[in-house]
């Protein structure tokens, strides 16, 4: 049954390069052919003139093994995981999809009930349809940047307890730590450094924004919430980087991004680009006008287009 289940959610008719796969899973092309060279997964065919064509099919599983080995597992148990001992066995998949249509707001309805009635479980199974099925900036952007914005006004309304949002919070900050450290590189395109204000304790947008710049070649340091602005620019003439971007949720911490940015745009050459982004500046573009430097957008797929403008047209 799962196999059948597996073939009707995925197409195995060979369609995508080895370029678009690697785009679509964000997984290196040397990487997934060491696997199908090891351990014969996945198993792309080839065209006429020898080059790989993968499936949906294949997508998919490379997706599977990449969140598997984020989580801590090496690639061979996770392989021994999906294959439990028999090449033929696709019931790894039930931890991946099932039988009904996976909109987002069935997806986001599902994860907001997991994680708000403590399951993690439940939880990453969930996430793993999303991985399975869609590209991982997608799952994050669609599924769980809205469930925790739901999350976090339900709090605020008292419709749930405290609790329930920290665990919810603590669940998605591991997920988003496993696969910023999974990807993080320690040479790439630039070097990023990411922070928030000072008075700044939400951070799984910057850390979100972490993630999705390394898996697209960026040098990223990340430092985390409430980051006094001394420091930031005592760090900033240490490791001189390409940009600094930092995020503020509220108007309070947005105000003490202006200090930040007029130092470090008045820093002497090598001067770092700063930048700046977060629910403060989505709510009140007002603020936008008073803060020096470039906004990155409104959201963190937004901020590593921003942020590779801004550092292409300064080469």
């Amino acid at each position: 049954m799962a196999q059948q289940h597996f073939l009707t959610q995925f197409s195995d008719k060979p369609r995508y390069n080895t370029k678009a796969v690697a785009q679509e899973t964000g997984v290196p092309a040397d990487t997934f052919r060491a696997w199908e060279r090891r351990y014969g997964v996945p198993r792309p065919q080839r065209t006429e003139g020898g080059h790989r064509l993968y499936s949906e099919r294949d997508i998919a599983t490379i997706r599977w093994l990449r969140d598997r080995t984020a989580e801590g597992l090496t690639i061979s148990q996770a392989i021994a995981l999906m294959t439990d001992g028999n090449e033929a066995n696709l019931s790894w998949l039930s931890t991946a999809v099932d039988t009904e249509p996976h909109t987002w707001e069935r997806l986001n309805s599902r994860l907001f009930s997991a994680l708000t009635d403590f399951d993690s479980t439940r939880a990453e199974q969930i996430l793993g349809e999303g991985f399975a099925l869609y590209p991982m900036e997608e799952v994050f952007l669609k599924l769980v940047q809205p469930v925790m914005v739901e999350i976090g006004e339900q709090w605020h309304a008292g419709r749930i307890t405290v609790t329930a949002e920290h665990f919810a919070t603590q669940f998605v900050r591991r997920k988003l730590s496993s696969l910023f450290n999974t990807y993080n590189i320690t040479d790439g395109r630039g070097l990023v450094l990411l922070a928030c204000a000072p008075s700044e304790q939400h951070d799984l947008g910057v850390l979100m924004l972490a993630v999705f710049l390394v898996r697209h070649g960026w040098q990223v340091i990340y430092l985390g919430p409430e980051v006094p602005v001394r420091d930031l620019i005592d760090t900033v003439r240490h490791l001189q980087p390409d940009i600094v971007a930092v995020a503020a949720s509220t108007t309070e911490s947005a105000t003490q991004l202006l200090e930040a940015g007029r130092s470090i745009t008045a820093l002497p050459p090598p001067t770092p680009h700063f930048g700046y982004g977060g629910r403060a500046f989505n709510l009140n573009p007002m603020l936008i006008q008073r803060m020096p430097g470039a906004f990155l957008g409104r959201d963190a797929q937004e901020a590593v287009d921003t942020i590779a403008d801004l550092l292409s047209s300064s080469r």
